[in-house]
C-alpha cells in the first residue's frame, strides 16, 4: 500500500538528496551564515544541510546526541 507524502515532506527530503551532493565545506558555510534566511536558504534547507551533516557524523553515538554534537561543533 503506497501513502502520500505531505508537500512539505516531499520538499525536505528532496532538499536532503541536494544536500547529500554538497561537501561538507560547503553545508557547514551555510549553516554558520549570520543572515539566515535572508532570502538565500529557507528553514527546511537549513535542516536537510544539518540533517546530511549528522549523518556524515561517524561518532557512534545515537542520531540525538550526535545532533548535539553537531551543532555544538559548527556553533549553530
Amino acid at each position: 500500500m503506497r501513502t502520500l507524502l505531505s508537500t512539505r515532506r516531499e520538499k525536505f527530503f528532496n532538499l536532503v538528496r541536494q544536500a547529500n551532493e554538497q561537501s561538507s565545506d560547503w553545508l557547514i558555510a551555510v549553516l554558520r551564515d549570520e543572515t539566515r534566511n535572508n532570502g538565500r536558504m529557507s528553514v527546511l534547507a537549513r535542516l536537510a544541510c544539518l540533517r546530511i551533516l549528522v549523518c556524515r557524523n561517524r561518532s557512534g553515538l545515537p542520531y540525538p546526541q550526535r545532533k548535539k554534537l553537531v551543532r555544538a561543533e559548527i556553533g549553530v
